[in-house]
């Protein structure tokens, strides 16, 4: 008789921790998200992050303010090879929503002619906007992004374009926004520089 609550026991945490899904290859996640473009992405339960990736795709249509600052439809192909490369990573300042580094590769697109470059390393915060905000006191505050509140549709979208403009050349031959890594004010600016150009695509979400 006493032998049956350890089993229950033993069941029990069996059960509550299951084995982790093996990460998807860079091939498999590129697969994936073209999956989620053709079809009614609700249907297979996307993910935080494939959700921003579609809304963004979405806003860059060459027809509207934040499309042509971003360079286009051009600029869809490189905001999907930023995701398929991004890996999530708790780093401790929540300040940071995406952090990129070491050396980088430059790109012409050949469709459109479009330049970018992609980062060798490309990680997402966990404990950053993207994922978190300040619930209870004891937690380290999460600042907002832009003007809007972290942990939201609307700031992961924000992050997204923030990156994206980071790795796209624009037509003076410069990136879109300067490098802002070790500067938390160009940072701030940065960012209230696409929500400038693409508040309306934004705010629509």
């Amino acid at each position: 008789m006493k032998a049956r609550p350890l089993l229950a026991i033993a069941l029990f945490c069996l059960t509550a921790f299951p084995v982790l899904a093996k990460p998807l290859t860079e091939g498999e996640r590129r697969t994936r998200l073209q999956t989620l473009r053709s079809i009614n992405a609700d249907r297979i339960d996307p993910t935080p992050l494939e959700r921003a990736y579609l809304d963004v795709y979405a806003m860059l249509e060459s027809d509207n303010q934040c499309g042509i600052f971003f360079g286009g439809n051009g600029a869809r192909q490189v905001l999907s090879e930023l995701v398929v490369r991004l890996k999530e990573q708790a780093i401790s300042d929540t300040r940071i929503g995406v952090r990129m580094s070491g050396t980088f590769t430059n790109i012409r697109e050949p469709e459109s002619g479009l330049y970018y470059r992609l980062f060798e390393k490309a990680y997402l915060n966990s404990f950053g906007a993207f994922y978190r905000s300040k619930t209870f006191p004891s937690q380290p505050l999460v600042p907002h992004m832009g003007s809007f509140s972290p942990n939201t549709r609307e700031a992961r979208a924000l992050i997204l374009l923030h990156e994206l403009a980071h790795l796209i050349k624009g037509p003076q031959g410069t990136w879109l926004i300067p490098d802002d890594g070790a500067n938390a004010q160009v940072s701030r600016l940065n960012t209230l520089t696409i929500e400038t150009k693409c508040r309306q695509q934004i705010r629509a979400l």
